[in-house]
């Protein structure tokens, strides 16, 4: 349907708040998205420029009006449902956890609701491993949610990233999951360690030989010298002429994802693996799953935006529909590639 000046009904906007990313997208009633905005008001921004929690409420409040103003402006009342750290305890309102197991329709049940000017803002739980074994994931829910639609559930879902997580499903029930650090460590290495001081060039996306490298290193030494023990190969492989400064960052690159592929298949019961992230991601870690013999199947795009249209249909914001199109939709994450 249309409106009376002939645009689109706008149905939902769709926040997906990180920790330094602030994304959007006007859906329509069928949940294809009509417009996007996307600025770098990430949560560590606006939460350390409040700094109380009474100003931070404020301050975020104020960063989504004027992100959103025009659609705001022309679909007065649109439903409005936020994911991500928008949701942790430094960022809009906590929206607390969703314990596993647990389905992944029961995230729409125990959403927070909380005022933004005119508007109401509906925002997504995170979940949460307890026991032992504790572990937290917050805006990676609603890409699991995005990456089940329509498709045939895989017991294992890996979504690359600052914090990579691992997860373990039975059908739409999140039975655990675990997190690796490795796109963090890797920016870290890049920036602030000695071997920041070797690389040059800005890596890229591809699957380069020097990644390869890194793979079939980790792989043949990693159980007997570890990890600390391999990274510092970055820098005497340079010293001795067997690696080029242009390609210590892959090779670096290759080393972590390696290791953090090779412990997570060791958890995958049937060595079948969706991937689920953008193409800066999907293709180093796809090489390094077939690599470890993995089966793997690469989710479409736009699985946050599938996401959280689901979310907001099984809390009754939105019409329930079938999933919108992944084809419009950006990347679910524009995370560096580690």
């Amino acid at each position: 349907m249309a409106d009376d000046a002939g645009e689109p009904d706008a149905a939902l906007i769709a926040l997906d708040w990180g920790t330094t990313t602030f994304r959007a997208w006007l859906l329509d009633s069928a949940g294809t998205v009509l417009d996007r905005v996307r600025s770098d008001d990430g949560v560590l921004t606006v939460s350390e420029r409040a700094g109380t929690s009474a100003a931070r409420a404020v301050a975020f409040a104020d960063v989504f009006g004027r992100q959103c103003r025009p659609w705001l402006a022309g679909h007065p009342g649109v439903p409005v449902l936020c994911a991500g750290m928008a949701g942790s305890n430094h960022g809009w309102a906590e929206a607390g956890y969703l314990d596993v197991p647990a389905e992944l329709g029961e995230l729409a049940g125990l959403l927070t609701v909380v005022p933004a000017g005119e508007s109401v803002v509906h925002i997504v739980p995170g979940l949460r491993a307890t026991g032992a074994d504790p572990d937290v994931m917050r805006g990676e829910e609603v890409q699991l949610v995005g990456a089940l639609t329509g498709q045939d559930g895989p017991a294992t879902v890996l979504l690359p990233g600052t914090h990579s997580k691992w997860v373990r499903l039975d059908g739409a029930r999140v039975t655990g999951f675990t997190t690796a650090m490795t796109g963090e460590l890797y920016g870290l290495l890049l920036r602030d360690s000695i071997l920041a001081r070797l690389a040059t060039g800005a890596p890229g996306p591809e699957v380069t030989e020097a990644f390869l490298r890194g793979l079939e290193t980790e792989s043949a030494l990693g159980d007997e010298r570890g990890l600390p023990a391999l990274l510092f190969t970055a820098r005497t492989h340079v010293l001795a002429g067997l690696l080029e400064p242009g390609h210590v960052a892959d090779y670096v690159s290759g080393l972590l994802i390696g290791t953090e592929v090779r412990h997570g298949l060791r958890t995958t019961p049937d060595g079948v693996v969706a991937l689920c992230g953008p193409p800066s991601t999907t293709d180093r870690y796809r090489a390094a799953l077939e690599r470890g013999g993995a089966s793997v199947r690469v989710v479409p795009e736009g699985a946050a935006v599938r996401g959280l249209w689901r979310v907001a249909a099984d809390a009754g914001l939105v019409p329930a529909r079938s999933a919108p199109s992944p084809t419009p939709a950006p990347p679910a994450t524009e995370e560096p590639a580690p």
